[in-house]
C-alpha cells in the first residue's frame, strides 16, 4: 500500500446480489449475525459488500489475521494492528474504504442531497457562514452534500464521530478549505481535506497531516470474491 492513504471505491447495485451469498463467507460470524438483521433488501447489500470489500483491502494490505476492537466512541480498530488506521463508509450505490499506516483517516460518501432534505438540514449542521454561501449558488443542494461529506470525514478521523458537533466545524471557499476545528485537534491549516464530486455521490476523505499522498483505485463486488 502506498505510505500516504489507500482508498478504494467500489459501487453497489442490486445486480451484486449474486455475489452476496460468497462474500458472506469474507465477513466474522459477527459481522454475518449482523447482516442476517437487516429487514431492508438493501441495507442488507450495502453492509455485506462494504465489510467484504474492508476485508479485501485488509488482506490486499498484507494483513490475514486481525481482529477489531471499538473505542468508547464506537469507532472499530484493529487491536492487533493499531497503527493501521481504516475507515468505512457507504451509501446508495456506492462504498468507499480508505487505508493509513500513519494516523486515523476518515471518509465518507454520499448521495446527492434533495433540495428538501438541505433545506430541513442545513440550519441544524452548518454554521451561518456556511449557509451564506451556499445559497448564492446555483446548486445550493449540491454545496450542502460536498460539506456534509467534508464534516462527516473529519468528525470520523478525530474518532468522536458525532461526539464531536458538525457546527464546531467550518469550511471556506470552493474546494473547500477547513477553516476552524476545536483546537484539541490540531491547526486547521494543517489538515488533509480532499472532496471529489462523482456521478451522484460526493466523497470527502480528511486526516490531520496536510501532505499526505491519496491513491485511488476502483473495485467492483467481483473483485471481492473469494479466491
Amino acid at each position: 500500500m502506498t505510505r500516504g492513504i489507500s482508498l478504494f471505491l467500489c459501487p453497489v447495485e442490486a445486480s451484486c446480489d449474486v455475489f452476496l451469498p460468497a462474500l458472506l463467507t469474507r465477513l466474522t460470524s459477527g459481522e454475518c449475525h449482523r447482516a442476517g438483521r437487516f429487514s431492508c433488501g438493501e441495507a442488507r447489500r450495502l453492509f455485506i459488500v462494504a465489510h467484504a470489500a474492508l476485508h479485501w483491502v485488509l488482506q490486499d494490505a498484507g494483513l490475514h489475521s486481525y481482529s477489531f476492537a471499538s473505542t468508547p466512541q464506537a469507532k472499530p480498530f484493529l487491536a492487533d494492528h493499531p497503527n493501521l488506521h481504516f475507515n468505512l463508509s457507504h451509501t446508495q450505490g456506492l462504498i468507499a474504504v480508505a487505508l493509513c499506516r500513519h494516523m486515523p483517516v476518515g471518509v465518507d460518501v454520499e448521495r446527492l442531497a434533495k433540495t428538501r432534505t438541505y433545506r430541513e438540514v442545513a440550519p441544524r449542521v452548518m454554521t451561518p457562514a456556511e449557509q451564506a454561501y451556499m445559497a448564492v449558488q446555483a446548486a445550493p443542494e449540491d454545496r450542502f452534500t460536498q460539506l456534509w461529506c467534508a464534516k462527516e470525514a473529519v468528525m470520523k478521523a478525530t474518532g468522536l464521530g458525532f461526539g464531536l458537533p458538525p457546527r464546531a466545524l467550518e469550511f471556506t471557499g470552493p474546494a473547500p478549505t477547513l477553516s476552524r476545528l476545536p483546537s484539541a485537534h490540531g491547526i486547521a491549516a494543517e489538515w488533509l481535506l480532499n472532496t471529489q464530486r462523482l456521478p451522484g455521490h460526493w466523497l470527502a476523505i480528511a486526516a490531520r497531516q496536510k501532505d499526505l499522498q491519496i491513491q485511488q483505485r476502483s473495485l467492483s463486488p467481483a473483485d471481492l470474491l473469494p479466491p
